[in-house]
């Protein structure tokens, strides 16, 4: 998969993931703590070469 790929669409919800993953940029999404049982859970049958969009990563965030 090339690194572009990651960037489109979300495999929970289907939208756009808006992945900011590109050269030496650091993504939006390493700022956000997140609930691993609960993001194993979302992506159970579904790619987990994607990233999640932000607000199917807020629903999975640590409160």
């Amino acid at each position: 998969m090339r690194m572009e790929d990651i960037g489109t669409i979300c495999p929970a919800c289907g939208m756009t993931n808006d992945c900011q993953m590109t050269g030496d940029k650091k993504c939006w999404c390493f700022d956000v703590q997140v609930d691993k049982a609960k993001l194993e859970q979302s992506l159970k049958d579904k790619s987990k070469d994607h990233c999640l969009c932000r607000d199917c990563l807020k629903k999975l965030s640590v409160q």
